[in-house]
């Protein structure tokens, strides 16, 4: 007999693998919307990370802005008080008694040499002729009169008067005056006495402090904007680099006290604080590039940068594995489908509903990924429901994207959910959203057209107007443990009445389960994470410990053989100890190197000026040192920086260094072989007595020939020519790493 019932199941099965096809579809369209997600996250990290450097970059300006300007507070505090005291040991007396009284002078000397930042102390007359300074004795003959230092006083009582920049008529030094008016008894105008401050003193301070490079300070007037002290000091001490005057005043009138602003210095752009000086009228600035920040920027942007491609490449394989689970739910659905189709209408529905029911239960139990969690909770309700459409949407977590704490996102569709929702990515508040919706109650809409007016409106609003309208409309609240809405699923179909008080109450069982799901599955990540930190921890921790032990046990072997052979080089203990201490100290200094970069790698340029800078000379033509960035690997360091110190040693003694116009030449060259790099290095001594070959080997010779050669078989040439001596180091560093010079 013919089976009739074979072409029902081949129409059944091609519809099943329709299906599949359809939700494999989806799985992708989720898996690029994780992708999307992923990179929009790494951006936003990324610009909110370079935000609060700036911030942080402001800050820190504003904050040393205000220190320097107290300090300097501090100063002119002092200052005025010397005024005073130079003023009180003068009163009563005649300038024809002063001028002439060495005893006058030795006190005024006195007050002088008390403070570091003052110059001198000078006493004018009336007409501005100078009367007594502690400069000199007897006075020298000088005036002031055009200095506004004293115009001013001569006007009226200024106070404590701050000058302009000048150039001492009699110590031609740059400075500037800082004067008090001297009166008679009587009120008139009898002089002035003033100081002239030091300018090194302050960029001596201020040079000491810890700033970004490329920093400037400046000390200025509130009347005229006048720069009297910057740092860096300008050579002539007076070509002082002043900023940008119309962005200073509109800062200055926007707040006098202290603020910031940014200007543009020959195509440097920079930003800027300053801060008044106690309640004088002056003002402390201080200005940095606006890219200080830009470096560690970078480097943090690197970081998130390898967790968003590890967060990505754990979403593409979620991805495929939930494509996977989809196909194989649609088969034994489909499947399932055709044996319960053969039954009663109303026992078919009720048991395909227990069939999903335990079916996702049972999923849910086992599985800790919350996107499988949502993906299985919002296909087993748009069978359940018989929906077109359905989609699962969880709360922003407190904290996260800035302006959506307490709304939902969308996370999972079903059906035709991607169309649908296309226009409702996120839903707000439920309390803004639906008062029902936000007691935990089911809101359901069996014609969303004609049920305008209550809390429905808004929930429903943006599936009702997209590519396929939907008349039908039920929205789910999933509610934790702790009463909490965590997520809605919302279902929706083109037709009207679909949804009915049975879907509200499968619907509310499948809420919540997938509401503990959910729940197991966060404090699972959680868990996990606390687990794989602690390895990591541990594991870098007994690193360290193995590295350390090997490191000592190294370094007390090298000790050792520098002690055999340090000895068997000397004849007498004086010439050991020095010989000993000197290498001792070279080992430390690589060692303190390779400390720094955690006993991985130790800088090739560093080592050689740690060796070489006692012997510079102003003009940067004694010791001359080129060549490419080399990171040289711990196991080459240690004797290669020995090396270099035996080198110096003997060019000091011996050699170059050890006369007047003698001259050192180290240069070295990198290029890339096999796993490692091939270095080539070369010294050369020039102007130093005649070289002749040695009669013995010492014990550089040794470490040269011996050591290098062992340890990293390298190729050692000594060439002992008369005019200078010249060494060839060349060899292959295999754990190294060569970096191009940054320009």
């Amino acid at each position: 007999m013919k089976d009739s019932s074979s072409p029902k199941k081949s129409g059944f099965f091609r519809e099943a693998r329709r299906r599949a096809m359809t939700r494999g579809r989806i799985a992708f369209a989720m898996g690029l919307f994780g992708v999307t997600f992923i990179v929009a996250t790494f951006g936003y990290i990324a610009l909110e990370q370079r935000s609060r450097l700036m911030q942080r970059n402001d800050e820190e300006i504003v904050s040393n802005a205000y220190f320097m300007a107290d300090h300097a507070a501090r100063l002119f505090e002092v200052t005025d008080l010397t005024l005073r005291q130079a003023t009180a040991f003068i009163e009563g007396q005649s300038w024809a008694a002063i001028e002439p009284s060495r005893a006058y002078w030795e006190q005024l000397n006195a007050i002088k040499s008390a403070l570091p930042y003052v110059d001198d102390i000078w006493l004018n007359d009336s007409t501005g002729k100078l009367r007594l300074t502690s400069a000199l004795f007897p006075t020298p003959d000088s005036s002031v009169a055009d200095r506004d230092a004293f115009r001013e006083q001569a006007a009226s009582d200024k106070g404590l008067y701050v000058g302009e920049p000048i150039i001492g008529r009699i110590t031609s030094a740059p400075t500037f005056l800082v004067s008090r008016r001297l009166e008679s008894p009587t009120g008139q105008f009898r002089g002035i006495v003033s100081v002239t401050m030091a300018l090194s003193y302050f960029n001596d301070y201020w040079g000491n402090l810890r700033l970004p490079k490329r920093s400037r300070i400046a000390l200025m007037r509130a009347s005229d904007g006048k720069i009297i002290a910057q740092y860096p000091s300008p050579t002539d001490g007076v070509s002082l680099v002043a900023s940008d005057g119309a962005a200073f005043r509109a800062a200055v009138a926007t707040n006098g006290r202290v603020g910031s602003f940014a200007y543009d210095a020959a195509d440097d752009p920079r930003l800027a604080a300053y801060h008044q000086v106690g309640d004088m009228p002056l003002y402390v600035g201080i200005s940095v590039p606006q890219d200080t920040y830009w470096t560690a920027w970078i480097t943090q942007t690197r970081l998130y940068g390898a967790f968003a491609l590890i967060a990505f490449l754990a979403l593409a394989a979620l991805t495929a594995l939930a494509g996977r689970q989809f196909r194989e739910q649609a088969a034994d659905a489909a499947l399932l489908s055709e044996e319960v189709a053969l039954r009663t209408g109303e026992l078919q529905a009720e048991t395909a509903a227990l069939e999903v029911l335990n079916r996702t239960g049972t999923t849910l139990a086992s599985e800790l990924e919350i996107d499988h969690i949502m993906h299985n909770v919002i296909d087993a309700g748009v069978e359940l429901t018989d929906a077109e459409a359905g989609a699962f949407y969880d709360r922003y977590p407190a904290g996260g994207v800035s302006g959506r704490e307490g709304a939902f996102k969308l996370c999972a569709v079903a059906g035709a959910g991607e169309q649908v929702f296309a226009n409702a990515p996120t839903l707000q508040d439920a309390q803004a959203l639906s008062p029902t919706l936000a007691l935990g109650k089911i809101v359901r809409a069996d014609d969303i057209m004609a049920d305008g007016g209550d809390d429905r409106e808004s929930l429903f609003r943006a599936i009702s107007s997209g590519p396929i309208v939907m008349r039908s409309a039920m929205a789910v609240p999933v509610v934790s443990r702790t009463g909490d809405i965590n997520g809605v699923l919302m279902f929706a179909h083109r037709n009207t009445q679909v949804f009915t008080e049975r879907s509200e109450r499968l619907m509310q069982g499948l809420a919540a389960q997938a509401a503990i799901a959910i729940e197991n599955g966060r404090l699972y990540q959680a868990a996990q994470y606390e687990i794989e930190e602690r390895k990591q921890s541990q594991a870098q921790q007994s690193l360290l410990i193995r590295e350390l032990h090997h490191r000592v046990k190294n370094t007390l072997a090298t000790v050792q053989a520098v002690v055999g052979a340090t000895a068997r080089s000397t004849t007498n203990i004086d010439d050991f100890y020095q010989a000993f201490v000197a290498r001792i100290i070279s080992l430390a200094n690589t060692h303190s190197l390779l400390t720094e970069a955690v006993w991985q790698t130790a800088s090739l340029r560093e080592i050689l000026e740690k060796e070489l800078t006692p012997y510079y000379d102003p003009a940067g033509e004694r010791i001359r040192i080129d060549g490419p960035l080399v990171e040289l690997p711990s196991e080459a360091a240690v004797p290669i920086g020995m090396a270099i110190h035996e080198l110096t040693t003997n060019a000091t003694k011996y050699g170059a260094l050890s006369v007047e116009g003698g001259r050192v030449a180290v240069s070295w060259s990198s290029e890339p072989e096999g796993d490692g790099i091939r270095l080539n290095l070369i010294w050369t001594e020039r102007n130093g007595p005649v070289v002749s070959p040695p009669t013995r080997q010492g014990f550089g010779s040794r470490l040269l020939h011996r050591v290098l050669t062992t340890q990293l078989s390298a190729a050692v040439d000594m060439d002992f020519d008369p005019e200078g001596l010249r060494v060839s180091l060349d060899m292959v560093l295999k754990q190294g790493a060569f970096l191009n010079p940054v320009a």
